[in-house]
C-alpha cells in the first residue's frame, strides 16, 4: 500500500525556505513602510506651510505655534503624527531664529519654519526617520540618520544649510 503525505525532512525544507524568504523580505518591507511614513509626513508639513500662508494673509503675521493653526497639540506644544497607533513625529512651527543662512537676510519675523522631529522611544527607527524641516523660503531638508543633511530629493547638503537640524540632534 502506498502512503500519501510529506516526510519530516520535506516539511523541514519548506519551513527553512519560508524562513529564509521572510528574513530577506522583512527588512525591505520595513524600509518601505518607513519611507512611506516619511513621504506622508512631508506632505503634512507642506499642508502646514499652506495654512501658515493663509494665516499670514488673514493676520499680517505668521502663527508662532500649532494651536494658532487649529491643530491639537500635546503638553510639549507639538502636533503628534501617529502611524499605526505609534507616535512617530512631533511637529512644531516657529519663526526663523537664524536669518543669516539666507543671502538676502530677511527679518526673522518674515520667515517661519516647520520642523518634524522623531519621537524617541515610540518610533521604531528614530535614526532612520530623521528630522524633517521646511520653511517659508522654500528650504526642504531631511537630517538623514543624524549624519547627513539632505534635501527632499536626496541630495546631500552642507550642515550650515540646516542649523536647527544640528541643534535638534540631541533631542531624538
Amino acid at each position: 500500500m502506498k502512503q500519501r503525505g510529506f516526510t519530516l525532512i520535506e516539511l523541514m525544507i519548506v519551513v527553512a525556505i519560508i524562513g529564509i524568504l521572510t528574513a530577506v523580505v522583512m527588512p525591505s518591507y520595513r524600509n518601505y513602510v518607513l519611507e512611506s511614513q516619511r513621504e506622508d509626513t512631508m506632505t503634512k508639513l507642506l499642508q502646514v506651510v499652506q495654512l501658515q500662508e493663509r494665516f499670514y494673509l488673514n493676520n499680517a503675521q505668521y502663527a508662532t505655534n500649532m494651536t494658532n493653526l487649529n491643530y491639537d497639540v500635546d503638553p510639549l506644544g507639538q502636533w503628534v503624527i501617529t502611524y499605526n497607533g505609534i507616535n512617530t513625529y512631533g511637529v512644531r512651527i516657529g519663526l526663523c531664529d537664524n536669518a543669516a543662512i539666507y543671502p538676502d537676510g530677511p527679518p526673522a519675523t518674515e520667515c517661519f519654519n516647520v520642523i518634524a522631529t522623531p519621537i524617541s522611544g515610540d518610533a521604531d527607527e528614530d535614526a532612520f526617520l530623521g528630522l524633517l524641516a521646511v520653511d517659508s523660503r522654500g528650504r526642504k531638508v531631511w537630517d538623514f540618520n543624524k549624519t547627513v543633511i539632505r534635501d527632499w530629493s536626496g541630495n546631500d547638503l552642507a550642515d550650515a544649510r540646516c542649523p536647527e537640524c544640528i541643534t535638534a540632534r540631541t533631542t531624538y
